[in-house]
């Protein structure tokens, strides 16, 4: 089993997965690990019984018990997680051949391990393997004949692209591990596993590149994900929560994507990144701001395209932040910046609306983040047109029915718009959005300037993994920020992430 064994043996006891981690030890988890790490019994009636009363009879555990030519043997899986027709051909035919000669080792050919004590068997079979039990043999075989439904390779929605690989990541950690390691085909390429969760027992994969990967980074993540004690890992977002130390900053530092060659180039720069099973988001650590205007069709196509896009990106997170405040602070404060055609037919157009501007611009983005919402949890057929029909018609009723501006309608529409560009930064743009809003309504553009040095002191001061997010703007590091150089003059890592080996072209 990939990489299980090690790691299982390490983490025994689940429950004890954070004093283990940092090898420490108490009493009671001493208690737990002997009474989990049982001696198999040599009857086979005894080990059904133990199997029966460890899983409570559940029903999708399967025993199932048949003589051999010397002794009877029994074989144990969970039924919808292992291959039947498999297990049959390979494990229980052979050992009722009548040229059997006890050696079970011998008599399967697929490969196996053996496992002495009972607890890591039972880690084993619900993880998908088969266990086999021989009368009088004192130990189990376990067979690796894992067999359950999944998703196949798909374009990942979230993260589409027009030009580059369109394969994105599965629920699937096997899959996922396999996607990446056809992209850097390098020895060095190292996935070190842990498991993670009392009940659910995840498995969770760190991959990194030896001799480019920042030493300081892994060390202290896997400081971080040791001391995690918690039941249940269901999805890489829970221990994006337990490693992201911003939790008072909108921007966490932790990247998230869900396809393999920006992993692959992650990884390359010297970041670790972490696979959950069960999940086909994949974090990234440590992260810069800037890398949110990046994407992966970025690098594949020209450099000059690619720098007129990033602008257009940077363009639109400003958009999305700003322009509902910013448009608040003028219409309400600083009238005279308006140019005085535009101003008339502005006066004219909200004369008869009720509430004043900041009012508007607020109903007006609460109805889209709830058209949003709504858009998202509904059916994909679905949600597109209520997302559309009902911003057409909650839009234009509003306007006629003298609610709101036709003014603020267009400024939102476009903020909306504008925020689509950087789908990572959703959460940062929400939230700043409404606090330049509050500001610009209350204190006009000292409110707005105000909250400018509020936000940029807040991103200077944040760290991901002791790097700060705004540490790209060192003369290497400029050529791959706003704008884009060829890749023939990129030819050094970043040196905020990559510490020793920084140099990537001879």
């Amino acid at each position: 089993m990939f990489g299980f064994k090690k790691n299982a043996n390490k983490k025994k006891a689940p429950a004890g997965n954070k004093n283990k981690a940092n090898g420490q030890s108490n009493t009671g988890e001493n208690q737990q690990q002997n009474k989990d790490e049982q001696d198999i019994p040599m009857k086979i009636s005894e080990c059904e019984d133990l199997v029966k009363k460890t899983f409570s009879n559940s029903s999708d555990v399967i025993t199932d018990i048949f003589e051999t030519a010397r002794e009877k043997a029994m074989i144990v899986y969970i039924d919808g997680l292992t291959n039947k027709d498999t297990t049959d051909r390979d494990i229980i035919t052979p050992l009722k051949c009548p040229d059997f000669k006890g050696d079970v080792n011998s008599a399967i050919k697929s490969h196996l391990k053996t496992v002495k004590n009972f607890s890591q068997a039972v880690l084993d079979i619900v993880n998908g393997n088969v266990a086999v039990f021989y009368e009088n043999s004192g130990e189990i075989l376990v067979i690796d004949f894992k067999q359950w439904d999944k998703r196949s390779v798909e374009s990942p929605e979230a993260e589409a692209v027009t030009r580059g690989p369109k394969e994105g990541f599965t629920e699937n950690i096997r899959t996922n591990t396999a996607l990446v390691r056809r992209k850097i085909r390098n020895p060095n390429l190292i996935f070190d596993n842990v498991i993670i969760g009392r009940q659910t027992n995840t498995l969770v994969s760190l991959v990194y590149l030896k001799g480019v990967v920042n030493r300081d980074v892994l060390e202290e993540l896997k400081n971080r994900i040791s001391k995690i004690d918690i039941d249940a890992v269901l999805e890489s977002g829970n221990i994006e929560q337990f490693i992201d130390h911003n939790t008072l900053c909108p921007v966490s530092g932790v990247g998230v994507t869900q396809k393999p060659d920006v992993v692959a180039a992650r990884i390359l720069e010297g970041r670790v990144a972490i696979l959950c099973d069960g999940t086909p988001h994949v974090l990234t650590v440590p992260e810069l701001f800037i890398e949110n205007i990046h994407t992966a069709e970025d690098y594949y196509n020209r450099a000059l395209y690619s720098t007129l896009i990033r602008f257009l990106r940077l363009l639109g997170l400003f958009i999305g932040i700003m322009l509902p405040g910013l448009s608040v602070a003028i219409i309400t404060y600083n009238q005279e910046m308006i140019p005085a055609p535009f101003l008339i037919n502005l006066i004219s157009a909200t004369q008869k609306t009720p509430l004043p501007s900041a009012a508007e611009a607020f109903f007006l983005i609460l109805m889209f983040e709830l058209l949003k919402e709504s858009g998202t949890r509904l059916p994909k057929t679905v949600g597109s047109a209520i997302t559309i029909v009902g911003s057409l018609i909650i839009g234009d009723a509003a306007v006629s029915a003298g609610v709101v501006g036709a003014p603020m309608v267009i400024i939102v529409a476009l903020t909306a718009v504008a925020s689509f560009i950087v789908p990572n930064l959703s959460e940062f743009l929400l939230i700043y959005r409404f606090f330049f809003l509050f500001l610009g309504a209350t204190m006009g553009l000292i409110g707005i300037g105000s909250g400018m040095v509020i936000m940029m002191t807040q991103l200077i001061s944040t760290k991901s993994f002791g790097i700060p997010i705004l540490s790209s703007f060192s003369k290497n590091e400029m050529k791959d920020s706003v704008w884009r150089s060829t890749l023939g003059s990129m030819k050094y890592r970043p040196v905020s992430i990559a510490k020793d080996n920084i140099k990537r072209m001879k």
